[in-house]
C-alpha cells in the first residue's frame, strides 16, 4: 500500500507540481488543500503518513500553526516546502528538521519525503 502524503499549498501550480512528483514517486496524494483549517480537518479524517506544508496559506492561521497541530496533536510528520520558511525557522525547528525552500527540485523533494518517513 502506498504511503499517503497530505499536500498543503495555496498556489495551484505548485500544488499540481507537488502532486505529480509525489504520485510519480509512488506515493498517494491527499488533497491538496490551501488553508490550515482544512489541512487539520483532512489530516484528522485521513490520517496521512506525512504532510507537505507551505507556510503562507489562504487566510489565518498560517502553516506554522498547522505544522504545530499536525505534529503535536495528530502525530503527523511534516516536511515544510516554503519560500518563507526562513522567517519561521525558529518556530519550525522544534517541530521538524525537514525544511525545503522554493523552488524545490523533484529529486530533493522525494529524497526528503523518504527521509522524513523513515525517521
Amino acid at each position: 500500500m502506498a504511503q499517503r502524503i497530505l499536500v498543503v499549498e495555496d498556489e495551484a501550480f505548485i500544488a499540481f507540481f507537488l502532486d505529480a512528483v509525489l504520485t510519480d514517486a509512488g506515493f498517494e496524494v491527499i488533497g491538496p488543500v490551501d488553508d490550515a483549517v482544512s489541512a487539520l480537518r483532512l489530516a484528522a479524517e485521513e490520517r496521512p503518513d506525512l504532510a507537505l506544508m507551505d507556510i503562507r496559506l489562504k487566510g489565518e492561521p498560517d502553516g506554522v500553526w498547522a505544522t504545530r497541530h499536525l505534529v503535536e496533536d495528530l502525530g503527523v510528520p511534516v516536511v515544510v516546502v516554503s519560500a518563507n520558511a526562513g522567517q519561521a525557522l525558529s518556530d519550525l525547528r522544534p517541530l521538524t528538521p525537514h525544511v525545503l525552500g522554493k523552488p524545490v527540485a523533484s529529486d530533493e523533494l522525494v529524497a526528503t519525503v523518504r527521509c522524513a518517513l523513515a525517521a
